[in-house]
């Protein structure tokens, strides 16, 4: 039987793993997974990740999930949109986080819980871009915000 020669120009498929996206190590990486990108064609289309909240780390006190937790995790879940597809041999991009607006909890979660992350595009000029998204939990909403996020570019 002949194989076909892997396609190389085709991303790997979604769903896929979010930590590999991301230049976190762990204790730091909290997501799970990247399960659609938005399209950068079409404004205010959405993309969506999930991660399961870890019982221990950074954003845990005495099994209690720390707010900054839900703005780490919005974060994170930009820099993996950003770094899908995976560049073979390329570590992923680098950017920081250089500010926060209108960021709300309105809950919190447990250990164990899946977490849906949803998030958009909403501003972008040059290496300065905003996204607005939302962290949902079994039980409903527990942030929502915009971060603003410096872009490294490659050198």
């Amino acid at each position: 039987m002949t194989r076909l020669p892997e396609d190389k120009s085709r991303p790997e498929p979604l769903p896929c793993d979010a930590g590999a996206l991301i230049p976190h190590e762990p204790p730091m990486v909290l997501l799970n997974r990247l399960i659609r990108k938005a399209d950068e064609d079409i404004d205010g289309d959405t993309s969506f990740l999930d991660a399961i909240v870890p019982d221990a780390g950074p954003f845990v006190d005495s099994g209690v999930v720390l707010p900054e937790y839900f703005v780490e995790l919005m974060a994170q879940a930009v820099a993996a949109v950003d770094g899908y597809p995976p560049k073979k041999g390329k570590a992923p991009a680098k950017g920081f986080l250089a500010g926060i607006d209108s960021f709300s909890w309105s809950g919190s979660a447990r250990p164990g819980d899946l977490l849906k992350i949803s998030l958009q595009k909403t501003f972008s000029f040059g290496s300065a871009f905003i996204f607005t998204g939302t962290v949902t939990g079994p039980a409903g909403e527990l942030g929502r915000g915009q971060l603003k996020i410096w872009k490294v570019e490659e050198e």
